[in-house]
């Protein structure tokens, strides 16, 4: 049997879902005892119980039969479908086949719920046989679940199907069982240490982030800690594992609460890492908010992401009100980035008004970074306009730079037109080449 966070892991939405259809169904019940109690109240003084047609404009309606609990659709399926006494083959049929939605959902999930490393294969035969494809939150859910019970059982059994789903595998494995998991990554399968290193290395980074996610499920901090202790190795992934921390946390608590969380991470790395997740995140519902939380952090290093997100989010909505912001800020590469993300928008949505607004700019290595977004992003529509914005960029590194960019924009766009302006672009012989190497198609 499952333990039962991992079934509240699974199937929050499930028990969202019945608990938003009985909580309606009970304030039915709440508003017809209500209005009975009103009526005995009315009736012993004497009163009509009826409103004055001036305050509804029509007849009073009686609460019937039929508006009840007892005959609410929702309801009557909780209370009358006996899930625990259907057989395992008929709970699995109600749970990938039954044509109401809710009635699958709750019956797939007294499914895992009875799941046991024994009939676990069954059940992963029956997901097959009705079609569940590896996208389906249900393959997801049993996976998962299958590595919470069997861990590397489960696991190994994945290594040879046709049909795997080794992350979910191992994040339910890592979180009731870390030391497992992790020793699995410490020891790789052989059918997984076959083909080029680079494979390999994608291969352990997924199944890493696997386990992360586990162990947040199971204990943030020990989550944290462990990327911390891969840090500290020399790992130089572990940001981008931190990243995965971030992302549970932000999906348990959401953006804001997240927030909070993640000023509390030691400066560095990983809490740039973090704080780049959460600020995309919040800024994607609120990027004003999310902008005056970041503000306090970014003069910081490791903050350069989380404000160029915020930047980029704002000006998707506000460009205006994104990029005043973004002036004010302290002079670092939390400003850069933002601006060049921003302008990098903003020219994508209305590139007269953003030339405009960088043409009132006076030279600055903001104007730099604003500049830089625009010509990057607009080389995709029109090169030779954006190499000319390109060209009045001061620092000669950062123009060089985007003029490389821009370059390969060009040269996939209109290769014949691109050659003919490296001739004369005053780039290096290095950098063309780059370009000249480079594939066609965006």
């Amino acid at each position: 049997m499952l333990p039962k966070p991992v079934i509240v892991h699974g199937f929050w939405a499930t028990v969202m879902v019945a608990a938003f259809f009985v909580g309606t169904a009970w304030q039915k019940s709440a508003t017809a005892d209500s209005r009975t109690s009103k009526t005995h109240d009315q009736a012993t003084r004497g009163q009509s119980t009826s409103p004055a047609p001036s305050e509804t404009g029509m007849p009073r309606t009686t609460l019937t039969r039929s508006n009840s609990v007892e005959n609410d659709p929702i309801s009557k399926l909780l209370e009358t479908t006996s899930f625990l006494e259907l057989g395992f083959e008929s709970l699995a049929a109600m749970a990938l086949k039954d044509p109401n939605q809710l009635k699958r959902r709750l019956a797939f999930s007294h499914l895992l719920s009875g799941m046991t490393s024994e009939n676990a294969v069954q059940i992963r035969e029956e997901l097959i046989a009705a079609g569940v494809n590896d996208r389906d939150s249900e393959w997801r859910d049993f996976n998962y679940a299958w590595g919470t019970i069997a861990g590397e059982a489960a696991f190994s059994t994945s290594l040879t199907a046709e049909k795997i789903d080794l992350y979910s595998v191992i994040s339910g494995w890592a979180s009731t069982d870390p030391t497992g998991a992790i020793a699995l990554l410490d020891q790789l399968p052989q059918d997984l240490a076959h083909g080029p290193g680079n494979m390999l290395r994608t291969q352990r980074l997924h199944l890493e982030k696997g386990v992360v996610a586990g162990l947040a499920d199971r204990n943030r901090d020990e989550a944290t800690n462990y990327v911390s202790k891969l840090l500290a190795e020399g790992r130089s992934d572990a940001p981008r594992l931190m990243e995965t921390v971030a992302n549970e946390v932000i999906r348990q608590d959401g953006s804001i609460a997240a927030s909070d969380w993640v000023t509390t991470l030691k400066d560095g790395p990983l809490k740039g890492s973090a704080m780049g997740e959460v600020a995309e995140s919040y800024a994607r519902t609120n990027p004003a908010s999310a902008a005056g939380w970041i503000q306090e952090f970014a003069a910081e290093e490791y903050a350069t992401r989380a404000v160029a997100e915020v930047g980029k989010k704002w000006a998707e909505r506000e460009p205006l009100a994104a990029v005043s912001w973004l002036e004010k800020l302290p002079e670092g590469q939390g400003q850069k980035a933002g601006l060049n993300s921003a302008f990098g928008d903003w020219e994508d949505r209305d590139p007269i008004a953003a030339g405009n607004y960088l043409l009132s700019m006076p030279n600055s290595p903001k104007r730099d970074s604003a500049i830089r977004g625009f010509a990057e992003g607009y080389a995709w529509q029109d090169p030779k306009t954006a190499i000319a914005w390109a060209q009045d960029i001061q620092d000669p590194t950062i123009r060089n730079e985007s003029l490389k960019k821009v370059g390969f924009a060009y040269y996939r766009r209109k290769p014949e037109e691109a050659r003919t302006w490296l001739t004369e672009s005053g780039l290096s012989s290095e950098t063309k080449a780059e370009i000249l190497s480079s594939q066609r198609g965006r």
